[in-house]
């Protein structure tokens, strides 16, 4: 995944942006394009938060743990001309997930726990769990020049309707070379590390490399390829006025 995002501002830090997301896809199998391009709009502020993990409202926060509402989108869905694999299928559309989130600060970096649900497209449930990692709200520019590196674990459980939804294949869908697919709620556990480097008051490059271990409700999906681990990367650029 390849981030660029613009930030417009009056005052010394960078609050309003508009960002394009390049995201690689690699669990589905035989597509067209393996990465996605996306825009959007950025805003930081004092409790509310546009960035590239959704939007979120901090409504507590200690030096010891924050707890937030969350929109994000988890899961990006397909249409029939993304790939030979999707010929005759019905579309499946980009979630909407609400829900919320707590950051914990701890010695080894902070555990975040989230949870949400999906209003738009499967209607199902998502949680997860990291340890580690970059924080979701990084501070602004501090004055000097910093680049913080760190090793982040977690895992993430999809509900029954949301691997359905996504992986599944309808009778009205199957074919000689696609089968009937049913699928099944899943825990998906992954390593990997992030980094952030500030270099001046104007520009930040953020990125991270992650290792996934495929869950059988995923690989068992005549839509994906079947490999036990998926690996994926993501660099992001910013400027900031």
């Amino acid at each position: 995944m390849v981030t660029i995002s613009l930030a417009l501002t009056a005052n010394a830090y960078a609050d309003f942006g508009l960002s394009a997301n390049v995201a690689t896809e690699d669990d589905y199998k035989n597509l067209d394009n393996k990465a996605g391009l996306s825009l959007g709009v950025e805003y930081r502020g004092d409790k509310f938060n546009i960035g590239k993990d959704g939007i979120s409202y901090e409504f507590i926060h200690t030096d010891k743990y924050a707890v937030e509402a969350l929109a994000t989108s988890n899961n990006y869905g397909f249409e029939a001309k993304d790939g030979k694999s999707f010929t005759g299928m019905d579309k499946r559309k980009i979630s909407i997930d609400l829900g919320g989130r707590v950051i914990v600060n701890t010695g080894i970096g902070p555990v975040t726990i989230h949870a949400t649900k999906d209003v738009h497209a499967s209607k199902g449930y998502e949680a997860g769990i990291k340890v580690g990692g970059i924080a979701p709200h990084p501070p602004h520019w501090t004055g000097e020049r910093k680049l913080t590196v760190a090793a982040a674990a977690g895992l993430r459980y999809q509900s029954k309707k949301v691997i359905d939804y996504y992986y599944g294949v309808k009778d009205s869908e199957a074919t000689a070379s696609r089968n009937f697919y049913l699928g099944k709620s899943a825990i998906t556990p992954y390593l990997g590390v992030e980094a952030q480097a500030d270099l001046t008051k104007h520009i930040s490059i953020t990125g991270n490399l992650s290792v996934t271990k495929q869950p059988n409700a995923i690989r068992n999906s005549p839509l994906t390829q079947d490999k036990k681990y998926q690996a994926e990367a993501n660099v992001g650029f910013t400027y900031w006025f």
